[in-house]
C-alpha cells in the first residue's frame, strides 16, 4: 500500500508542535524487544564519572498525530520528522557530555499508530557524574546515577513516569566491567524542585557496581607485603654487615615509596585516607623502622664494643708479655659462612683478640689459626689451631625477628577483618505526581497566537527607548574541574533570563503562561549573553536542545539555557598547597550597551543557586556570591558585567601524605647515616645518594603537575630545604671521611717513627678495618695510631706475624695492634644539629603558611 506524504496525512501544519501534549511519560531498555544490542559501561576514577550507552524510548499520546487506516497499522519514520513535531524534551542532569549516535544516519526512530499513540527511541551515549566514596578503596562498592528530567515542562505540562516500574529497565546479558562487577539495576521516581522555574519529574536509574579485588592484591597489596617481609631479612644478616644491610633497607624504603606513587597516580585527589593509603603507609613505616632497627643496633654495637674494649686492654696489660723472639698467632673474628679471604674483603667484619675468658662464653666456636711466613700448603698441614668463629647478633635483631612479624601480621588479621559496609540500594518509589492544572486549555497555533509574522524581531524590546532591563538568575548545577596547569575551571549551569517584550503578548482567560522548546527561540528576539574569559561552551542537546522559553500574556519571559563553559582562572600559587583560590564567571550582553540593555541580576546574591551535591576532591567550596560592574571597551562603549564569584580553599591531607610526609621522611633517613660507623664507606656513601635522587624524585614529581610560573611556591621551599638538608647529610659524610683520611695520615708518619717495641709490655694499638686486606688498610688510610690508650673508640685486633715477618708492609715490630670503630665529631654533632635545625625550619614553616 503506498501512503500519500506524512505531513499532509497528519496535517502537521495545522496544529501547534512546538507547545507539548497534556502529558507524556518515558520509558527506558537497554535492550530493544525485536534487536539485540549491546550496553556499553564505563567508569572513571580520577574524573568522578561514568559512561553509558542506552536505548531510551518515549511513550505518549498525541492526537494531532492520529490518522485514519482501515488496518490499524502503526507507520515507522526517522529522525527527519522528529524535527517536525512535538517530542519531549528529556535530558541527563549532571551529564558532561551526551550525543546521540549518526552512523549511517541518526540513531532515531519514531513510530505513530492510527490514534495518536507515539513510540520515540534514540540511542544515545552519555558520561555523566558520580561522586564516588573512596574511603574503603579498593574494597568499596560504588553507587551511581543517570537522572533523567524534562528541561522545559514542569509537571504541570509533563509527568515522567517509569511505564512498567523496573522493568522498565533492562539489561544486556553480555555487560561486563573489568574492575567492577554489577550488582544492580533498579529504578525509582522523585519530583526536583527549581525555585525558578518549579517542580520537575525526574527519573533515577540507580546501578551498585562491587570493586574486583584481586587486581590490586595482584599489583598492590601482594608487592607491598612481600616488601616488608624482604625487610624482614635484615634481621638475620650479620650485624656487621654494614653496607648489606643498609643497602637492603634502602632498597625497600624506595620501593615501597614507588608502589604508593603508582597506586595514587590514578586516584582523584580526595581530602581523606583512603582502605589502600593505611594498608601501604602502615608497610612503609614497618620497612623504615627496620632501617631505624638497623640505626640502632650499629650505635648500640659501638657503644658495647667500646666498653669490651676497654676490658681486653686491662687483661692485656696484666697477662700479656713482650712479643720479641715468640711464635706469634693472629686471632680473627670471621663469620662462618665465609672464607678467611672473603672475611678480608667483606665490609664491616672488625678483628678481635681472644681473650682467655671468652673461651667460655656460649655460643662461641673456637679454633686456633697459625699464621707464618711458610707456604698455604704448609699451613694446611699444621692445621686450624687459632680461628674462632662468632655468631654476632644483636639482641634487638633477635627480638626484631618475632616483634616485626608478629605486629604486621596482627595488623593484617585487623585490616581485613574490618566488615565491608553494607549497601542498601532504595526500593521502587512509585509515580511521583501532582494535580495537573486543568486551567491550560489547547491553543491554537503559536506563531498566530504570538503574532510573529507582525513584528521584526531582529530590533530589541523598546528599540530607540531606554535601555531593556533584563534580569538574569543562575543555578550551578556542577563544577566539574579546576587545573592549575590550565589555569581554568569547568563549570556547568542553568542560565535563565528574565525581561519583558510586549510583542509577545497574548490574550489569555486564565492568565496562564506557554512553555515552548528551542525552535521558537530561533524566531523572536532573545538577550545574546556570551562569557567572558571563556575556554570553551556549549549548550547540551541532548535528546534536544535543553532550552526553555516560557512567555506569559502580559509579554514577560522566562528563557533558560543549560550550559557548560570552562573559563579562565588566573590563580595564585605562591602559597600552594596551603592556597585560597577566587574564580569569576563573567556575564556580559556582545552587542547591546547599557544604553540598550541593563543587565542585572535579578535577586541580588540570591540570584546565584547551587547543587547540595557540588563537590570537589581536592577543594573545599567556601563562598559563592555575586557582584555587577561596567566594563569599558575603547572601540564599542561600556557594558553591564555580571560576575559569580566562588572561593575554594584547597585540602591539605593528600599533599600531607603524598608529598609532605615523604619528604619528610626522606630527611629523616639521611640521618641514619650519623649513627653509621664512619668506616663503612660502601653504606653510608648509597645512602646519601639513594636519599638525595628520592628527593629530586619527589621534586620532579609534584612540579610535573603544576605551571611553570615565574614564583616560588609553598611547596617548592619546603622540598627544596629537604633537599639541601638531605644533600648536606652526603657532604657531612664527604666531610668526615677526608678529616679521618688527613688525620690517620699524620699518624701512620707518626707510626713510622716509633722504635721497636721489644721489651715494652704494652704494644701499640693499630686502626684497622676487617673491609679491607693488610695492604688495603695502608693504602685507604682506614687505621690510626691514637696519642692515649684510654681513647674511647677502639675495638682491639691483636695481630701477631711468626718467623719475624710480617705480611706485606707489617713488620715485626708490629705486635699486638688494635681496630678503631671510630666516631667523628662531626657526626656527633650532626646528631644534633641536623634534626634540630629541621623541627626548627618546620615549625616556622608551618606557622607563616598554616
Amino acid at each position: 500500500m503506498i501512503l500519500i506524504a506524512s505531513s499532509l496525512l497528519w496535517r502537521i501544519d495545522a496544529h501547534l508542535i512546538t507547545k507539548g501534549v497534556v502529558f507524556s511519560y518515558s520509558s527506558l531498555s537497554a535492550k530493544a524487544q525485536d534487536v539485540t544490542k549491546s550496553r556499553k559501561l564505563k567508569t572513571e576514577h580520577l574524573l568522578q564519572d561514568f559512561t553509558v550507552t542506552l536505548y531510551l524510548r518515549h511513550y505518549w499520546k498525541d492526537e494531532r498525530l492520529a490518522f485514519p487506516s482501515s488496518t490499524n497499522k502503526s507507520m515507522t519514520f526517522d529522525g527527519r520528522l522528529v524535527k517536525k513535531i512535538w517530542v519531549p524534551d528529556v535530558f541527563f542532569v549532571h551529564s558532561k557530555r551526551s550525543f546521540i549516535h549518526d552512523t549511517t544516519t541518526d540513531n532515531i526512530m519514531l513510530r505513530v499508530f492510527p490514534d495518536g499513540h507515539v513510540l520515540y527511541s534514540l540511542r544515545v551515549t552519555v558520561t555523566a557524574a558520580c561522586n564516588m566514596d573512596f574511603s574503603r578503596f579498593p574494597l568499596d562498592s560504588q553507587t551511581c546515577s543517570l537522572e533523567l528530567e524534562s528541561y522545559a515542562y514542569t509537571d504541570e505540562d509533563l509527568m515522567l513516569y517509569w511505564k512498567n516500574g523496573d522493568e522498565s529497565l533492562s539489561t544486556d546479558d553480555r555487560i561486563s566491567l573489568s574492575q567492577f562487577l554489577i550488582q544492580k539495576f533498579h529504578t525509582t521516581s522523585r519530583l526536583a524542585f527549581y525555585s525558578s522555574t518549579g517542580w520537575y519529574n525526574r527519573l533515577y536509574i540507580n546501578f551498585t557496581l562491587r570493586r574486583h579485588i584481586f587486581f590490586f592484591l595482584l599489583q598492590t597489596y601482594f608487592p607491598a607485603t612481600l616488601m616488608v617481609m624482604l625487610s624482614w631479612v635484615s634481621f638475620w644478616i650479620d650485624r656487621r654487615a654494614v653496607p648489606a644491610r643498609v643497602s637492603l633497607g634502602i632498597t625497600t624504603v624506595l620501593t615501597m615509596s614507588t608502589i604508593i606513587t603508582g597506586v595514587n597516580a590514578s586516584m582523584p585527589r580526595v581530602s581523606y585516607i583512603k582502605a589502600v593509603d593505611i594498608y601501604l603507609w602502615v608497610s612503609f613505616v614497618f620497612v623504615f623502622l627496620s632501617v631505624l632497627e638497623y640505626a640502632a643496633v650499629n650505635y648500640l654495637t659501638t657503644v658495647q664494643e667500646r666498653r669490651d674494649r676497654k676490658v681486653r686492654e686491662r687483661l692485656r696489660e696484666q697477662s700479656l708479655p713482650c712479643t720479641c723472639g715468640m711464635s706469634h698467632t693472629r686471632t680473627m673474628m670471621l663469620d662462618g659462612m665465609y672464607s678467611e679471604a672473603d672475611t678480608d674483603s667483606l665490609a664491616g667484619y672488625t678483628t678481635a683478640p681472644m681473650v682467655p675468658e671468652e673461651r667460655e662464653k656460649p655460643g662461641h666456636m673456637a679454633g686456633t689459626l697459625s699464621v707464618s711466613s711458610v707456604s698455604t700448603t704448609t699451613a694446611k698441614k699444621k692445621g686450624l689451631r687459632g680461628l674462632r668463629i662468632i655468631p654476632n647478633t644483636h639482641a634487638i635483631d633477635t627480638y626484631s625477628r618475632m616483634i616485626f612479624p608478629g605486629s604486621y601480621i596482627i595488623f593484617n588479621l585487623i585490616y581485613w577483618s574490618i566488615k565491608e559496609r553494607n549497601i542498601q540500594s532504595a526500593d521502587w518509589n512509585p509515580v511521583l505526581r501532582r494535580s495537573p492544572d486543568m486551567t491550560k486549555s489547547p491553543v491554537t497555533k503559536s506563531e498566530q497566537l504570538l503574532r510573529i509574522d507582525d513584528h521584526d524581531f531582529t530590533m530589541r524590546p523598546g528599540f530607540g527607548g531606554p535601555a531593556i532591563p533584563v534580569g538574569v538568575d543562575v543555578q550551578v548545577e556542577s563544577l566539574d574541574t579546576i587545573s592549575e596547569v590550565d589555569m581554568d575551571f569547568t563549570m556547568t549551569l542553568y542560565l535563565r533570563h528574565y525581561w519583558k517584550d510586549e510583542r509577545l503578548s497574548f490574550p489569555s482567560t486564565n492568565n496562564q503562561s506557554m512553555t515552548f522548546d528551542s525552535r521558537l527561540v530561533r524566531k523572536i528576539w532573545v538577550p545574546d549573553m556570551f562569557f567572558v574569559h571563556s575556554k570553551r561552551s556549549f549548550i547540551h542537546d541532548t535528546t534536544t536542545d535543553n532550552v526553555m522559553l516560557r512567555v506569559y500574556p502580559d509579554g514577560n519571559v522566562l528563557y533558560s539555557l543549560r550550559i557548560t563553559v570552562t573559563s579562565m582562572c588566573n590563580m595564585d600559587l605562591s602559597r600552594f598547597p596551603l592556597d585560597t583560590q577566587t574564580c569569576s564567571l563573567e556575564i556580559e550582553s556582545y552587542a547591546y550597551t547599557d544604553d540598550d540593555l541593563m543587565l542585572y541580576w535579578k535577586k541580588g546574591n540570591d540570584s546565584l543557586k547551587t547543587d547540595d551535591r557540588i563537590s570537589l576532591s581536592q577543594f573545599l567550596i567556601q563562598k559563592f556570591h555575586t557582584t555587577t560592574k561596567l566594563a569599558f571597551y575603547s572601540s564599542t562603549g561600556w557594558y553591564n558585567r555580571l560576575y559569580i564569584h566562588f572561593t575554594l580553599r584547597r585540602h591539605i591531607f593528600f599533599f600531607l601524605l603524598q608529598t609532605y610526609f615523604p619528604a619528610t621522611l626522606m630527611v629523616m633517613l639521611s640521618w641514619v647515616s650519623f649513627w653509621i660507623d664512619r668506616r663503612a664507606v660502601p653504606a653510608r656513601v648509597p645512602l646519601g645518594i639513594t636519599t638525595v635522587l628520592t628527593m629530586s624524585t619527589i621534586i620532579t614529581g609534584v612540579n610535573a603537575s603544576m605551571p611553570r610560573v615565574s614564583y616560588i611556591k609553598a611547596v617548592d621551599v619546603y622540598l627544596w630545604v629537604s633537599f639541601v638538608f638531605v644533600f648536606l647529610s652526603v657532604i657531612e659524610y664527604a666531610a668526615v671521611n677526608y678529616l679521618t683520611t688527613v688525620q690517620e695520615r699524620k699518624e701512620r708518619k707518626l707510626r713510622d717513627q716509633l722504635p721497636c717495641t721489644c721489651g715494652i709490655s704494652h704494644p701499640d694499638p693499630m686502626i684497622m678495618n676487617a673491609s679491607y686486606s693488610d695492604i688495603d688498610v695502608n693504602a685507604t688510610g682506614n687505621y690510626s695510631m691514637p696519642e692515649t690508650r684510654n681513647k674511647q673508640e677502639r675495638t682491639l685486633a691483636q695481630l701477631v706475624f711468626g718467623d719475624g715477618q710480617g705480611r706485606g708492609p707489617m713488620k715485626t715490630s708490629w705486635g699486638y695492634m688494635s681496630m678503631w670503630i671510630d666516631t667523628h665529631a662531626i657526626d656527633k654533632y650532626s646528631r644534633v644539629i641536623f634534626p634540630g635545625a629541621y623541627t626548627l625550619f618546620n615549625i616556622i614553616y608551618w606557622s607563616i603558611y598554616s
